[in-house]
């Protein structure tokens, strides 16, 4: 049963991605400040920040101390796995952000751009038949080459499905999502953003 959010602070931190993936190595059994700072990239003194204000939203408690040599590590669990959170209790600019994907589409941009960078891309500005200035790539690269990355930015209106035909496809993306998924973290596996998306228009 999901644990039902009452508090203001503990909602608008769940509610933004930023925040919430600081609880989830707590939400996997006891961890450390320092544990947080490692699976998340950050510095000592920021990660501590993160776990005082999971505090003091009532979303993180102690969990024990680590014994080792000179003094122990105190650490923190989550309340639980799973949170509902009524939607009054998260402010506009955060849930806008939240249902608009704000976040992972900062972060799909940067990995695009980045990978461009590297390869040296060129953007092409011209003058078209009609007039018009466009701006594209000087060439369209081989998406499926084996020294391309696994990168897709895929949009498409045109797809025309009848009503069983789209269910028949809304279970099959996600059977596709849920087996990779399912492969885990491990040694050769880096994380990659995923974004699937499928709407009648």
């Amino acid at each position: 049963m999901p644990h039902r959010v009452q508090d203001p602070l503990a909602a608008r931190l769940l509610a933004d991605p930023e925040w919430a993936v600081a609880l989830k190595p707590f939400m996997k059994g006891p961890a450390s400040v320092k544990d947080l700072a490692q699976a998340q990239g950050l510095g000592l003194k920021k990660a501590h920040y993160r776990v005082v204000r999971l505090l003091q939203a009532g979303l993180l408690r102690p969990a024990g101390l680590k014994r080792r040599a000179g003094r122990a590590v105190q650490l923190y669990e989550a309340i639980d796995r799973d949170f509902l959170i009524p939607k009054a209790l998260v402010p506009p600019r955060v849930l806008e952000a939240l249902e608009g994907a704000q976040s992972w589409q900062k972060d799909f941009a940067q990995a695009l751009a980045r990978w461009e960078r590297q390869k040296g891309a060129t953007l092409r500005v011209f003058l078209n038949g009609e007039g018009l200035l466009e701006w594209g790539e000087e060439e369209e690269p081989d998406l499926l080459a084996e020294d391309h990355p696994a990168l897709l930015n895929l949009w498409s209106a045109g797809v025309y499905l009848s009503p069983q035909e789209a269910k028949a496809l809304q279970r099959e993306l996600l059977a596709l999502y849920h087996r990779y998924a399912a492969l885990g973290p491990s040694e050769g596996r880096s994380p990659h953003l995923v974004h699937l998306g499928l709407a009648p228009l």
